[in-house]
């Protein structure tokens, strides 16, 4: 074999790995796209847009009243939410929410683990977690924050918080 037949193999070597590798990051890719869309069911992403549409209206919010110098009239936060919702239905679409997650899924799971959490995710307990998620959390949080309220070191932590911070001294009669 010749030298110059050595390169050319070599170059058709390489491009394949490269061709090999982009496919397989196209999979990848696919795969991330479809576990995005399984995973942004219409709850799901009417959560997550309304958890930015109550940013947005709370920046907003604060602009506003720092430039009014006084609090928002009812019919204000309301125009405010129209507003937000509007714009984050504009920029938010499915399929924009879609490619977002899948590059983030991307950043964190290779081809075979994507695979592997999209079978769980159409399964029955997969689909179950998922819509059960919110509860879930919601739950969770409830009890720790009962947890925090009964915990026996709350009347320590009130006591150190006034020793620090006298302002916050003894509480004062009406």
């Amino acid at each position: 074999m010749t030298a110059r037949s050595r390169v050319v193999l070599a170059l058709v070597v390489l491009l394949l790995g490269v061709a090999g590798h982009a496919s397989a990051q196209q999979s990848s890719r696919e795969l991330a796209r479809e576990l995005a869309r399984v995973l942004l069911q219409s709850t799901e992403r009417r959560a997550i847009d309304d958890q930015v549409v109550g940013g947005l209206v709370q920046s907003m919010a604060v602009m506003l009243q720092n430039r009014l110098s006084r609090r928002l009239l009812e019919v204000e936060w309301q125009t405010l939410v129209v507003i937000a919702r509007r714009f984050v239905n504009e920029t938010l679409t499915p399929n924009r929410t879609e490619e977002i997650a899948a590059e983030v899924y991307l950043r964190h799971f290779d081809g075979a683990e994507l695979a592997e959490l999209l079978r769980f995710q159409r399964s029955a307990v997969g689909q179950k977690a998922s819509r059960l998620g919110p509860v879930l959390g919601a739950e969770s949080a409830q009890a720790i924050d009962r947890e925090i309220r009964e915990s026996p070191a709350l009347p320590t932590l009130a006591d150190e918080l006034r020793r620090e911070f006298p302002v916050l001294g003894a509480p004062q009669s009406p």
